[in-house]
């Protein structure tokens, strides 16, 4: 576990929260008390789909842009996304006046596509999943000689993603556990290894819709797991297989990994609406299911914190699945 932290020290995560806190904001915390009603616990709320793109990803993206040199970032940067991390890329491009091109499946929402125009990026439809579109943006990259920019197997984008536990347990050092949604797996990993090294005996919980479960049938076996297909709405966390450095590091921090179904994210993301007044996407109300659905052992546990990482779910979507 040591050298996992050597990678990713508090001093460092501190010097990579000082660098983009121009760019992104300290999102609050909140008590759900309707969620307290129905666990018997005390739960909190980080609110990181009130970052600028409705998500965490702009953490990652702007400490990935910060530490390049001029000339790569001034040649451009390219990337491929389930939509919220190519957002996220797009942000920092349009901040720091450098272009930004983003490679998704055919399949992703008109309405990410659109959002990925009005923050200044080019879009490129291709392949079936986020894999397929990740190796033509690789192909693209090295043949244009653009920057590329890993959605969760980089770290310096593994870095941005740990200042969330960085506020969070300065904001709330009592927390017993954290729950984050989780995709390739660069969020569980930087925030479970800044969490960890902060407060050592603090629980770390991740969660992923059937059919987008890589990362939990990777960590139950202990090697990189790769799907034959995404079959989960939760489309944003729709990686086919996560990296073995990625895995890594969750396999040190990580305590347990749940799934749930997504009848359940979609009733999870409709209990929100209605009682907590928030819209979160599938790729987020699932962590909220799997606390609902008793999928973690809460023994000995008091105070629990569930990152709601994203809000990019458009109306359309609410109504095809019976949502609204």
């Amino acid at each position: 576990m040591s050298s996992i932290f050597k990678d990713l020290t508090l001093l460092e995560v501190k010097e990579t929260l000082g660098q983009i806190r121009p760019y992104v904001i300290q999102t609050p915390i909140i008590r759900s008390y309707y969620l307290e009603k129905l666990i018997g616990k005390e739960i909190y709320l980080k609110l990181e789909y009130l970052q600028p793109t409705r998500s965490f990803k702009v953490r990652g993206a702007c400490s990935k842009a910060l530490s390049l040199d001029k000339k790569d970032l001034s040649n451009g940067l390219v990337t491929a996304s389930g939509g919220n991390h190519g957002l996220g890329v797009c942000y920092a491009g349009n901040e720091l006046e450098v272009p930004v091109i983003v490679f998704l499946p055919v399949n992703t929402a008109k309405e990410k596509v659109t959002k990925i125009k009005l923050w200044g990026g080019k879009a490129i439809l291709h392949g079936e999943a986020w894999d397929e579109a990740n190796l033509k943006a690789q192909e693209y990259a090295h043949e244009k000689g653009l920057t590329y920019v890993h959605p969760f197997d980089d770290l310096a984008v593994v870095k941005g993603q740990g200042t969330i536990a960085l506020e969070l347990l300065e904001q709330n050092p009592y927390l017993d556990a954290i729950i984050a949604s989780v995709g390739g797996g660069g969020l569980i990993s930087g925030l479970g290894v800044v969490a960890r090294q902060m407060k050592p005996e603090i629980k770390i919980w991740g969660v992923e819709t059937v059919g987008c479960d890589a990362v939990t049938q990777s960590f139950r076996k202990g090697y990189p797991v790769r799907l034959p297909a995404i079959t989960s709405i939760a489309d944003t966390l729709g990686a086919k297989q996560t990296t073995e450095s990625t895995l890594a590091r969750i396999k040190a921090v990580v305590n347990d990994m749940q799934t749930v179904t997504d009848e359940e994210a979609l009733e999870a993301l409709q209990l929100m609406l209605e009682n907590e007044k928030i819209l979160v996407e599938p790729a987020t109300s699932c962590s909220i299911a799997a606390l609902v659905q008793d999928k973690f052992d809460l023994s000995g546990i008091k105070k629990i914190c569930i990152i709601l990482c994203g809000s990019n779910v458009s109306l359309r979507q609410l109504r095809e699945w019976k949502v609204l």
